[in-house]
Protein backbone atom coordinates (compact mmCIF):
# COMPACT_ATOMS: atom_id res chain seq x y z
CA UNK A 1 0.00 0.00 0.00
CA UNK A 2 1.05 3.62 -0.42
CA UNK A 3 2.79 5.55 2.32
CA UNK A 4 0.34 7.50 4.46
CA UNK A 5 1.46 10.99 3.35
CA UNK A 6 0.85 10.06 -0.27
CA UNK A 7 -2.56 8.63 0.58
CA UNK A 8 -3.52 11.85 2.37
CA UNK A 9 -2.42 14.08 -0.49
CA UNK A 10 -4.24 11.93 -3.06
CA UNK A 11 -7.36 11.87 -0.88
CA UNK A 12 -7.24 15.65 -0.64
CA UNK A 13 -7.26 15.83 -4.44
CA UNK A 14 -10.15 13.30 -4.53
CA UNK A 15 -8.12 10.69 -6.44
CA UNK A 16 -10.59 7.93 -7.32
CA UNK A 17 -7.86 5.27 -7.54
CA UNK A 18 -6.69 5.84 -3.95
CA UNK A 19 -10.29 5.76 -2.70
CA UNK A 20 -10.80 2.41 -4.47
CA UNK A 21 -7.51 1.15 -3.03
CA UNK A 22 -8.58 2.13 0.50
CA UNK A 23 -11.93 0.43 -0.03
CA UNK A 24 -10.30 -2.73 -1.39
CA UNK A 25 -7.74 -2.96 1.42
CA UNK A 26 -9.69 -1.76 4.46
CA UNK A 27 -13.39 -2.35 3.88
CA UNK A 28 -13.24 -6.13 4.52
CA UNK A 29 -11.79 -5.63 8.00
CA UNK A 30 -14.25 -2.80 8.78
CA UNK A 31 -17.17 -4.93 7.58
CA UNK A 32 -15.98 -7.91 9.65
CA UNK A 33 -15.51 -5.83 12.81
CA UNK A 34 -18.91 -4.14 12.50
CA UNK A 35 -20.69 -7.44 11.80
CA UNK A 36 -19.05 -8.93 14.90
CA UNK A 37 -20.38 -5.95 16.86
CA UNK A 38 -24.10 -6.12 16.00
CA UNK A 39 -23.91 -4.43 12.61
CA UNK A 40 -24.99 -5.17 9.06
CA UNK A 41 -23.36 -4.77 5.65
CA UNK A 42 -25.26 -1.49 5.22
CA UNK A 43 -23.99 -0.28 8.59
CA UNK A 44 -20.43 -1.09 7.55
CA UNK A 45 -20.84 0.77 4.25
CA UNK A 46 -22.30 3.82 6.03
CA UNK A 47 -19.52 3.90 8.61
CA UNK A 48 -16.85 3.43 5.94
CA UNK A 49 -18.21 6.27 3.80
CA UNK A 50 -18.77 8.57 6.79
CA UNK A 51 -15.20 7.97 7.97
CA UNK A 52 -13.78 8.63 4.52
CA UNK A 53 -15.77 11.88 4.28
CA UNK A 54 -14.60 12.85 7.75
CA UNK A 55 -10.95 12.47 6.70
CA UNK A 56 -11.45 14.34 3.42
CA UNK A 57 -13.26 17.18 5.22
CA UNK A 58 -10.48 17.38 7.77
CA UNK A 59 -7.87 17.44 4.99
CA UNK A 60 -9.70 20.36 3.35
CA UNK A 61 -9.76 22.43 6.53
CA UNK A 62 -6.36 21.72 8.07
CA UNK A 63 -3.05 19.98 7.71
CA UNK A 64 -3.15 16.41 8.96
CA UNK A 65 0.03 14.82 10.28
CA UNK A 66 -0.25 11.12 10.99
CA UNK A 67 1.87 9.55 13.69
CA UNK A 68 0.68 6.06 12.72
CA UNK A 69 -0.08 4.06 9.61
CA UNK A 70 -3.03 5.32 7.53
CA UNK A 71 -4.88 2.03 7.96
CA UNK A 72 -4.62 2.30 11.75
CA UNK A 73 -5.89 5.88 11.60
CA UNK A 74 -8.77 5.01 9.30
CA UNK A 75 -9.84 1.92 11.22
CA UNK A 76 -9.82 3.85 14.50
CA UNK A 77 -12.12 6.49 12.99
CA UNK A 78 -14.45 3.75 11.72
CA UNK A 79 -14.54 2.07 15.11
CA UNK A 80 -15.28 5.33 16.87
CA UNK A 81 -18.09 6.12 14.43
CA UNK A 82 -19.58 2.65 14.90
CA UNK A 83 -19.45 2.89 18.67
CA UNK A 84 -21.15 6.29 18.46
CA UNK A 85 -23.84 4.74 16.26
CA UNK A 86 -24.39 1.91 18.74
CA UNK A 87 -24.61 4.40 21.60
CA UNK A 88 -27.21 6.47 19.75
CA UNK A 89 -29.24 3.36 18.91
CA UNK A 90 -29.13 2.19 22.52
CA UNK A 91 -30.13 5.63 23.76
CA UNK A 92 -33.05 5.77 21.30
CA UNK A 93 -34.16 2.27 22.31
CA UNK A 94 -34.15 3.31 25.96
CA UNK A 95 -36.21 6.41 25.19
CA UNK A 96 -38.69 4.38 23.16
CA UNK A 97 -38.98 1.76 25.89
CA UNK A 98 -42.07 2.13 28.08
CA UNK A 99 -40.10 0.95 31.08
CA UNK A 100 -37.58 3.79 30.82
CA UNK A 101 -38.24 4.90 34.40
CA UNK A 102 -37.70 1.36 35.64
CA UNK A 103 -34.46 1.13 33.64
CA UNK A 104 -33.35 4.45 35.07
CA UNK A 105 -34.07 3.41 38.65
CA UNK A 106 -32.27 0.10 38.00
CA UNK A 107 -29.26 2.06 36.74
CA UNK A 108 -29.24 4.22 39.89
CA UNK A 109 -29.51 1.13 42.08
CA UNK A 110 -26.65 -0.52 40.18
CA UNK A 111 -24.55 2.63 40.52
CA UNK A 112 -25.17 2.74 44.27
CA UNK A 113 -24.23 -0.94 44.58
CA UNK A 114 -21.05 -0.38 42.60
CA UNK A 115 -20.21 2.64 44.75
CA UNK A 116 -20.61 0.57 47.93
CA UNK A 117 -18.46 -2.20 46.45
CA UNK A 118 -15.80 0.34 45.46
CA UNK A 119 -15.78 1.74 49.00
CA UNK A 120 -15.31 -1.78 50.41
CA UNK A 121 -12.52 -2.46 47.95
CA UNK A 122 -10.66 0.74 48.84
CA UNK A 123 -11.14 0.05 52.56
CA UNK A 124 -9.63 -3.41 52.05
CA UNK A 125 -6.67 -1.98 50.10
CA UNK A 126 -6.14 0.62 52.83
CA UNK A 127 -6.19 -2.13 55.48
CA UNK A 128 -3.84 -4.29 53.40
CA UNK A 129 -1.42 -1.37 53.16
CA UNK A 130 -1.61 -1.07 56.96
CA UNK A 131 0.00 -4.48 57.42
CA UNK A 132 3.72 -4.89 58.06
CA UNK A 133 5.76 -5.47 54.86
CA UNK A 134 6.12 -9.26 55.28
CA UNK A 135 2.39 -9.73 56.00
CA UNK A 136 1.53 -7.48 53.07
CA UNK A 137 3.78 -9.50 50.75
CA UNK A 138 2.28 -12.81 51.91
CA UNK A 139 -1.29 -11.59 51.43
CA UNK A 140 -0.53 -10.05 48.05
CA UNK A 141 1.12 -13.26 46.84
CA UNK A 142 -1.86 -15.25 48.09
CA UNK A 143 -4.34 -12.89 46.41
CA UNK A 144 -2.38 -13.28 43.18
CA UNK A 145 -2.98 -17.03 43.32
CA UNK A 146 0.37 -18.29 44.53
CA UNK A 147 0.29 -21.54 46.48
CA UNK A 148 1.49 -21.77 50.07
CA UNK A 149 4.41 -23.94 48.91
CA UNK A 150 5.52 -21.33 46.38
CA UNK A 151 5.16 -18.50 48.92
CA UNK A 152 7.20 -20.53 51.44
CA UNK A 153 9.97 -21.09 48.91
CA UNK A 154 10.06 -17.47 47.72
CA UNK A 155 9.81 -15.79 51.14
CA UNK A 156 11.92 -18.10 53.30
CA UNK A 157 9.21 -19.78 55.38
CA UNK A 158 9.99 -23.21 56.84
CA UNK A 159 7.05 -24.87 55.09
CA UNK A 160 3.59 -24.29 53.66
CA UNK A 161 1.97 -24.68 57.09
CA UNK A 162 3.98 -21.69 58.34
CA UNK A 163 2.59 -19.69 55.41
CA UNK A 164 -0.96 -20.84 56.22
CA UNK A 165 -0.49 -19.71 59.83
CA UNK A 166 0.90 -16.35 58.67
CA UNK A 167 -2.09 -15.86 56.33
CA UNK A 168 -4.49 -16.69 59.14
CA UNK A 169 -2.85 -14.09 61.39
CA UNK A 170 -2.85 -11.55 58.54
CA UNK A 171 -6.57 -12.07 57.97
CA UNK A 172 -7.23 -11.48 61.66
CA UNK A 173 -5.19 -8.24 61.48
CA UNK A 174 -7.12 -7.14 58.38
CA UNK A 175 -10.44 -7.75 60.13
CA UNK A 176 -9.28 -5.74 63.15
CA UNK A 177 -8.10 -2.86 60.96
CA UNK A 178 -11.35 -2.84 58.96
CA UNK A 179 -13.44 -2.99 62.13
CA UNK A 180 -11.44 -0.14 63.65
CA UNK A 181 -12.00 1.97 60.53
CA UNK A 182 -15.70 0.98 60.55
CA UNK A 183 -15.67 0.58 56.78
CA UNK A 184 -17.30 -2.82 56.63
Amino acid sequence: MLIHNEILSRLKSRDKDVIELIYKCLFPSIKNWISLNSGTLEDAEDVFHDSLLCIITKLDSETVQLTCDFSTYFISICRKKWLQTLYKRRKMAMLANDSFQTDLSDMYELAETEEVEAEKYYAFIEALNGLDPKSHAVMEASLNGKSNDKIAAEMGFINSQAVADKKKNCKKKLIRILAANQKV
